[in-house]
């Protein structure tokens, strides 16, 4: 056992578990994994936060209590210093409703069904689960049913943040498949937006490849299977005439069953019939495509070049660009041509395919046909 902080004793396996944590945060403050993550210690939360450890604990509850408390006094409940709380949420409410006669909403229903609609009354929010750029995500109980729930901090509902939110649920509410994340409804009430999925209990693919210590339970029939659930989510997707965009391990989440499904489509865009292109850059600069990160226009193969980095992590059980700041993998990516060494194996060629130039690069349908016959080869 070791001291981690005063009067708590923390298992050696969890220390190595956060130092590979702050070794990640160095890198890339979201690469693939949020920033919260959770250890079945049964004595013990971790938590890290703008590159600071935490641990929480039942000890210090009454502790934060007394800090939150202290917060509130000093910035207000909004979390603006000098603000009135009643003047941020008229703010914000402006902004929701300019964002939804945007031409982007203005034509269509947010959501399919009125039903979708969740009052925030009706959800009890339990323990935080993850935590983002903006916004956390807990899980807790909607209808007697295990649920996650994304909230959006009224601090972060920023204009660009709150189309993400509106993008979002409009496009994931629309989709319908077994490897697709399972859209239950949003609060669309300003300030406290938040959207319902169902809860995936073994986190990310990128926590259970590089955190978990569960390494050896991915087999190569295990790998290959997680592969084709990924493959099928994104082929549900592309065949909605949907870019998702930023496909990445952390975005790949998995179940008790080891079912995969696809999530966070805050970025996501409706193709048109020529390729698109955006003012900005999008996505995780390890797994981006090299035309997202040049603001070329793409297509829906964006998101096969972001797989096929999602078949070398699972090939290697590695972090992609490790070792290497982000910044400096755009350029090598974008500029110089650079690619991740391609591991000898059976998915080689198929990796290989997909980092091809964009209408070189093969559909879903065929990597779905050569992951299966890889599977074969192992039989």
């Amino acid at each position: 056992m070791e001291t981690l902080a005063p009067g708590l004793e923390v298992d050696a396996n969890v220390i190595d578990c956060l130092g590979a944590i702050l070794n990640h945060e160095k890198h890339s403050r979201d690469a693939g994994c949020p920033l919260r993550h959770f250890f079945p210690t049964g004595c013990i939360t971790v938590t890290m936060f703008n590159g600071t450890l935490k641990t929480e604990d039942a000890k210090f509850e009454e502790f934060e209590k007394e800090i939150s408390a202290q917060f509130k006094n000093d910035v207000g409940a909004s979390g603006r210093p000098g603000i009135p709380d009643g003047m941020v949420r008229d703010e914000t409410v402006s902004t929701w409703n300019k964002i939804l006669e945007s031409p982007m909403f203005q034509n269509k229903p947010l959501l399919p069904y009125q039903e979708w609609n969740i009052d925030f009354s009706e959800i009890t929010v339990g323990t935080r689960v993850g935590i983002g750029f903006f916004g956390e995500v807990f899980r807790g109980i909607w209808n007697g049913t295990e649920v996650a729930i994304k909230v959006f901090l009224e601090q972060d509902l920023t204009a660009e943040n709150m189309e993400d939110f509106c993008n979002e649920i409009s496009i994931l509410s629309r989709l319908r498949h077994p490897n697709v994340i399972l859209f239950l409804g949003a609060c669309t009430r300003p300030p406290r937006l938040s959207m319902v999925t169902e809860y995936m209990e073994m986190g990310s693919l990128y926590y259970l490849i590089h955190l978990s210590g569960q390494k050896k339970k991915l087999t190569w029939r295990r790998r290959l299977k997680m592969l084709r659930d990924i493959c099928r989510g994104l082929m549900c997707i592309h065949r909605m005439k949907i870019a998702h965009r930023d496909i990445k391990s952390a975005n790949c989440l998995v179940n008790r069953h080891w079912t995969v499904k696809i999530c966070d489509f805050g970025l996501s865009r409706m193709m048109t019939e020529s390729p698109m292109k955006e003012t900005s850059s999008a996505g995780t600069p390890e797994w981006m495509a090299p035309e997202l990160i040049r603001n070329e226009p793409f297509t829906e193969k964006c998101d096969i070049f972001s797989l096929g980095v999602i078949m070398w992590e699972l090939c290697t059980l590695s972090r992609p660009w490790e070792g290497l700041p982000p910044d400096r993998v755009v350029y090598s990516v974008a500029n110089e041509g650079s690619r991740l060494d391609i591991p000898e194996g059976p998915l080689s060629r198929l990796i290989a395919d997909c980092w091809a130039e964009p209408h070189e690069r093969p559909s879903c349908e065929v990597i779905l046909t050569r992951l299966l016959d890889c599977e074969y080869a192992l039989s």
